[in-house]
């Protein structure tokens, strides 16, 4: 191990205070090297831990599951079925009833997506408290880095060089353990700031398919003659109908897409703060 801060990320926590790093070197005269810093060292891990349970909050399994429903409700739910069937199968078929029963239908979709609609303002509303949470370990985090920083130099401070076939020193050795605790500590970071990201831009799209159904479920109110005083002859621009529709299929698809992108995201940085806190 290198005595000359080599154990340092370029870009990454400033230099300590050498005020506190004299304080630190202090305590090297008193205690056994073995023994120096382990409150930072396990405050650090202890912030890695915490880390880890963050991203690993919040799983999104029921939340694929409910648009997944929605859009088959949505797709089910064409315009085309408007337009009474034409020959022998039409002779008992209207435009009259089959408005009636695609009333029927849509109102009973609204109703499903309405708790759908809700249930996504709380993840929306989950995800921002998350991020809170994350912003929290994160600042933790950079701190126990600093601390971790404040320690190693001063034990880089009292090292000498020695051969690479000698045997290291008690000292050498809690370096190379204090080094290692505030390399994954520092790894960690941007791991989070990742998975934030990510969760930014899940929130979003939550938001936007949320507004899609309020705009779906309003347009489609008054396209069928259910808004305000019904008139008494309707005939519903299917265009204009399947145009509301799409756009609401392409902002649960979106959604979607977000949602198996966080899913992934957050397994892999799991997986990775995991690999970063297990040899310490």
């Amino acid at each position: 191990m290198a005595a000359d801060g080599s154990y340092r990320i370029t870009g990454g926590a400033p230099l300590p205070d050498p005020a506190r790093v004299a304080a630190a070197a202090a305590v090297l005269d008193t205690d056994p090297p073995e023994s120096f810093a382990e409150a930072a060292r396990a405050a650090a891990l202890d912030r890695l831990e915490r880390a880890l349970g963050a991203v690993r909050t919040g799983d999104l399994t029921e939340a694929v599951a409910q648009l997944t429903h929605a859009r088959s409700v949505i797709e089910d739910l064409a315009p085309a079925g408007l337009e009474p069937r034409t020959g022998l199968g039409g002779l008992f078929d209207s435009r009259g009833r089959r408005l009636k029963r695609f009333r029927a239908r849509f109102a009973s979709a609204m109703t499903g997506l309405a708790d759908v609609a809700r249930d996504m303002t709380d993840r929306i509303e989950g995800v921002t408290q998350r991020n809170g949470t994350l912003d929290s370990v994160w600042k933790d985090l950079r701190e126990a880095v600093g601390e971790l920083d404040t320690h190693l130099s001063a034990v880089f401070a009292r090292l000498a060089p020695v051969a690479a076939d000698a045997e290291p020193t008690p000292l050498h050795r809690r370096g190379s353990t204090l080094t290692a605790g505030r390399q994954a500590a520092l790894r960690t970071l941007p791991l989070i700031r990742s998975v934030q990201n990510t969760d930014v831009r899940l929130a979003d799209s939550l938001a936007a398919c949320r507004a899609g159904i309020d705009a779906w479920a309003e347009d489609w109110k008054d396209g069928l003659g259910l808004a305000g005083r019904r008139p008494k002859r309707v005939r519903p621009d299917q265009t204009r109908l399947a145009r509301t529709r799409n756009a609401l299929l392409a902002g649960i698809e979106a959604a979607l897409t977000e949602l198996d992108t966080a899913r992934t995201r957050r397994a892999e940085i799991a997986a990775r703060i995991e690999a970063l806190r297990r040899p310490l």
